[in-house]
């Protein structure tokens, strides 16, 4: 989700006047661990999504792929979409060297489960926290469009989130 999450992003930081500065910068990235192995198992997640980006860019090799992928419409079952989970750990540091962590996290299939209580949570926001939502219009994110109330109606249904300051390492 990378390529979509850092766009929503930078767009929230230009939509709330650079909140975050306007040096900020924010990208995204997927640890695949320390040991020797990292780099090998690295190597082989790019080259596995470039040939899957590759092969469903051409008829003949989309016509194969079909076969084996899944169809439009198929996901995990009942039982993995309620045993799913998913948690994100964020990193970040300030342009003064100040060091921050934050915890995103839920219970459910993140592509499904969770995604459908975000997605709802976000309609109940916008329905009913009128007098709570920020006062923009527009193209929004959902930073910039909800802000807090989601938050608090995520929270609210079992998501993680937060955020500390980590102290400076002597």
């Amino acid at each position: 989700m990378a390529a979509i999450n850092t766009r929503v992003v930078r767009r929230s930081n230009a939509l709330q006047d650079w909140a975050y500065g306007r040096r900020f910068r924010y990208r995204e990235v997927m640890s695949t661990g320390r040991a020797p192995l990292g780099p090998v198992l690295a190597g082989a997640t790019a080259g596995g999504l470039g040939a899957l980006t590759a092969g469903l860019s051409f008829g003949p090799t989309r016509k194969a792929l079909a076969r084996v992928l899944p169809a439009p419409g198929d996901g995990p079952g009942e039982d993995a979409r309620r045993n799913g989970r998913f948690a994100i750990e964020i990193h970040a540091r300030t342009s003064t060297g100040r060091s921050f962590r934050a915890k995103v996290a839920a219970q459910g299939d993140p592509g499904y489960a969770a995604t459908a209580v975000m997605l709802g949570e976000s309609a109940l926001g916008l329905a009913h926290d009128e007098a709570r939502l920020p006062d923009r219009a527009g193209v929004l994110t959902p930073a910039t469009g909800i802000g807090m109330p989601l938050v608090d109606r995520l929270r609210a249904a079992g998501h993680t989130y937060e955020a500390a300051e980590v102290p400076p390492t002597r």
